[in-house]
């Protein structure tokens, strides 16, 4: 399954401000933390997309086809994924206590036009705020390599997990 737009225009800041002492901590604190944290296959999946990130790797294709190729390779192909929250564009939409480091989410994605578009989870930055740093590929030829972006995440109507 292809979403209709996986692209993003904008990209956020290296750095980000940690809301309980105004510390400024980094992307990769937050994901050195959510990896720390993660379950085994939660692990599996965020170390496989950082090595594909680190690479630069190319995919063929939309964010599907990226986030199913980083599950397939951290050995979750589609009868080792459990779908723990699933409906439609439209809502309703899950809770965010679902939400593991790892997930494949399917999202509105308000920073573009408002579209459908999926990622990796890997950790909130700003829960009260919905704001989630996430592994992001655009896909659809632009021939650039996926990373971590900051989306806020108030309209989630899939979530799929690993399982073994």
């Amino acid at each position: 399954m292809n979403l209709a737009s996986c692209a993003s225009v904008e990209k956020t800041h290296p750095k980000i401000t940690k809301k309980e002492n105004q510390d400024v901590i980094s992307f990769e604190e937050i994901i050195g933390l959510a990896e720390a944290s993660a379950s085994t296959n939660g692990k599996k999946i965020l170390d496989i997309s950082k090595e594909m990130i680190l690479s630069r790797e190319i995919v063929v294709g939309g964010c599907w086809n990226y986030i199913n190729k980083v599950y397939e390779r951290a050995g979750f192909s589609a009868q080792n994924r459990e779908v723990i929250f699933k409906s439609k564009l439209k809502g309703p939409y899950s809770k965010d206590e679902l939400l593991q480091a790892g997930d494949w989410l399917y999202f509105v994605n308000h920073s573009y036009g408002e579209t459908e578009h999926s990622a990796i989870f890997v950790a909130w930055i700003d829960e009260e705020k919905k704001e989630a740093l996430m592994v992001s590929y655009e896909g659809e030829g632009r021939k650039k390599p996926a990373y971590y972006k900051k989306y806020v995440l108030s309209n989630i109507y899939n979530i799929i997990r690993g399982r073994e």
